[in-house]
């Protein structure tokens, strides 16, 4: 059975806007360059169906994996989704939801994975998760110049 990683929060801007930023390639390089230990190897031309992304992750000093990650589905303004073609997990989707709330809208990052030896490894791989997608919603949050609010940030029971 896989794991459910879920970091939600709330923006203070419309549905279109944030899903615009994602779209736009501010939006990837915002959210690429704030991470720590992943070069670029291939930037995809949008967050559309058929378009891939490469990078070089290092995983610990000295030891690096090839990521290919698949844009594998698309609605505007409703969600977009990754999925891992080469990388360290057995399998990994990602899902970004969003969702409009009154003046507002609702980011979720909703990520099913497997890795091997998942009873052992499910709860580091959250740790590093919940920080990576923290960060990434407070870069989104201070690009678009808004305030934002987790809602929540770990492993669902769904």
């Amino acid at each position: 059975m896989n794991a459910i990683f879920i970091c939600k929060s709330q923006f203070s801007c419309s549905v279109e806007t944030l899903f615009d930023f994602h779209e736009s390639s501010s939006g990837f390089e915002t959210l690429v360059t704030g991470a720590k230990g992943v070069k670029v190897l291939q930037k995809p031309g949008s967050i559309q169906k058929g378009e891939i992304a490469i990078f070089k992750i290092t995983l610990f000093p000295g030891i690096s994996v090839i990521w290919e990650a698949h844009h594998t589905d698309y609605e505007k303004n409703k969600f977009f989704e990754d999925t891992q073609k080469k990388g360290p997990f057995r399998f990994f989707r990602h899902r970004h939801l969003f969702f409009p709330k009154e003046n507002e809208s609702i980011l979720e990052d909703r990520i099913e994975f497997d890795f091997p030896v998942l009873a052992l490894s499910k709860y580091p791989i959250q740790l590093q998760l919940r920080a990576q997608f923290l960060e990434r919603h407070k870069l989104t949050a201070n690009f678009l110049k808004g305030k934002w609010t987790n809602l929540h940030c770990g492993l669902s029971e769904q």
